[in-house]
């Protein structure tokens, strides 16, 4: 049976003994009561957490139905509230990062893949459209009209993921690293599994990159911590990782793997320890065409100024490619103004000239 929603997204779940329901959903649950009213005689109450909104409603005459809560810990046996509302919590299993299924040469290009509407005006365009049979997600967001964001602190149930910024700038606040920081053009974070986080503020234009594994995770809000905060622990673990914000500005390049690039190491492979690694590339020489492959879980690149040919195909800005293991692709017409990000889930690479 659906739960009805009112005009907010709260759920409505009739109430016969309110402050029972409430005594429930708070100890039980630990959901956060929000509000009671009207304060005289009290027949309605707001609820949050574990991912729901409620509100109990002493007036509403329909079925006490059942709520589903998703968890990554081991499922608790159904529970029945004052009222009747039946609860049932569903484990959930994320794929790990290296269960990668599919593996196949995807070319996305700026001008051939479509934009969808997501919220708050964002657009989205998916980089990798197989996502790895699940392995794997790509986002490229865009918001064209910024300003502050009605984000609320929440954080994801991934095993990895990167922003990186590639137009614009954005704001954001992260839980126990103090102060707000503002990517930039080049910047990236890598956001640990769990990390509170919230969005405050970004300019007109701004563009980011966004990269997952799995492709399909929970993002969760938070209703009791605040952000920013001052307390900053820059050795704390989150689940097993640390936060790690790379700035451009303050690169270092050296030769990179295969000829005719320059590679900066962002830091993710050592704060991820090893779940995956990240690096910007430049033009670095002149090269003729070669041929190379590489034996990675997955690798992922997306051009973020000039040109390159993969195979025959020249890739420009916008352009995103990845390429199975095992298999020879030519590399070539590398233009001298060539910049990218390439992401690798481990694996030992190698070059055939």
């Amino acid at each position: 049976m659906t739960t009805p929603l009112d005009e907010r997204g709260f759920s409505v779940m009739p109430s016969q003994d309110l402050l029972a329901d409430i005594a429930f959903y708070t100890q039980e649950l630990d959901l956060k009561l929000l509000s009671i009213y009207p304060s005289g005689n009290a027949r309605y109450a707001e609820l949050s957490g574990m991912g729901l909104s409620l509100l109990l409603d002493t007036d509403y005459r329909g079925e006490p139905g059942r709520l589903l809560i998703k968890t990554e810990l081991a499922a608790h046996k159904p529970v029945v509230s004052p009222s009747g509302t039946e609860i049932v919590w569903q484990q959930i299993r994320p794929e790990h990062a290296q269960s990668l299924d599919s593996h196949c040469a995807e070319i996305c290009t700026l001008r051939g893949s479509p934009w969808a509407t997501g919220s708050a005006g964002t657009h989205i365009r998916d980089l990798i459209p197989s996502r790895l049979g699940g392995g794997l997600i790509a986002s490229h967001i865009r918001i064209p009209n910024g300003g502050p964001v009605a984000d609320r602190v929440h954080y994801h149930t991934t095993e990895f993921q990167l922003v990186i910024c590639i137009q614009g700038w954005i704001s954001l606040a992260y839980e126990d690293q103090g102060d707000p920081i503002i990517l930039k053009p080049g910047d990236c974070v890598l956001q640990p599994p769990h990390i509170r986080h919230k969005v405050l503020e970004t300019s007109n234009g701004l563009e980011v990159i966004e990269i997952s594994t799995p492709s399909e995770h929970v993002s969760a809000i938070d209703n009791d911590l605040h952000l920013p905060m001052s307390r900053v622990n820059t050795h704390r673990l989150f689940h097993g990782q640390r936060f790690c914000h790379f700035q451009q500005s303050g690169a270092q390049w050296k030769p990179h793997r295969v000829p005719g690039f320059a590679a900066a190491d962002t830091g993710v492979m050592q704060a991820s320890v090893g779940v995956a690694g990240a690096s910007l590339l430049k033009a670095s020489g002149t090269v003729r065409t070669y041929s190379t492959q590489h034996s990675a879980n997955a690798l992922f690149s997306y051009v973020l100024a000039g040109s390159i040919r993969i195979n025959k195909q020249l890739l420009v800005a916008g352009d995103a490619f990845t390429l199975p293991p095992g298999v020879a692709y030519t590399v070539g017409d590398i233009s001298t103004d060539l910049a990218m990000l390439e992401l690798s889930l481990p694996g030992a690479f190698d070059s055939t000239f």
